[in-house]
């Protein structure tokens, strides 16, 4: 049965006895594809009062009508059923928290993504590990191939692919089974192309293992 591919009412291709075939859109109708600004999105703040729909932006400048919102207490998938480019939003779904001039954002929901455009904004690599039982296994993770500790509460992350450059951003944590143990944290320093090194201190300044420790790389 032969059908046609659109996306935002621009035909990207045909399909005819199995057999796809592209359209000239795809190569050349720039506006099916999403911009850098609408990549980061919109962002504002809110008020709404949860069960209703009624939301009141600040600004309704860059909001469409059926842009994505993204906030507090606003289930995901959630758009803008009327009322884009003005400050009085009506949303698809009920809200389920009571929002005033909090932050909310607003995405596009009608263009293709440019790999070349969302690459940075992606998690290079993560994981999460046991710091504080050997061999200190690793729970889940993407792009790490194993966890070393080298002593007391100091970790090395290695990469299973390595990074472009030693420029990325390491940002951790750490929790502990026992309550109070609670108000320790961890921080990152020096890292390298194909690992980094995560430290988990004490409040008072020593270091410690810690039983849960997650990891993400930002490049």
């Amino acid at each position: 049965m032969a059908g046609e591919i659109q996306l935002n009412s621009v035909s990207l291709a045909t399909e005819s006895s199995s057999v796809i075939t592209l359209g000239s859109a795809v190569s050349l109708n720039s506006a099916a594809y999403a911009t850098t600004s609408e990549v980061q999105g919109t962002h504002t703040t809110g008020t709404i009062t949860t069960g209703t729909t009624s939301l009141t932006v600040a600004s309704g400048s860059g909001i469409s009508n059926g842009d994505y919102v993204v906030g507090e207490g606003i289930a995901p998938g959630t758009t803008v059923s009327s009322g884009g480019g003005t400050t009085s939003i009506t949303l698809s779904a009920n809200a389920a928290a009571t929002l005033s001039s909090d932050h909310v954002s607003f995405y596009t929901a009608n263009k293709a993504l440019s790999p070349g455009l969302v690459a940075g904004q992606l998690c290079r690599a993560w994981v999460n590990f046991d710091g504080n039982t050997s061999p200190y296994a690793i729970r889940s993770a993407y792009n790490v191939s194993s966890v070393t500790r080298t002593s007391t509460g100091n970790y090395e992350i290695y990469f299973t692919t390595n990074m472009v450059d030693a420029d990325y951003c390491v940002i951790s944590d750490q929790a502990y089974s026992s309550a109070n143990l609670a108000g320790r944290f961890s921080t990152a320093y020096p890292f390298a192309t194909n690992y980094c090194k995560v430290k988990v201190i004490t409040d008072t300044g020593g270091s410690d293992d810690a039983d849960y420790v997650a990891v993400a790389i930002f490049r």
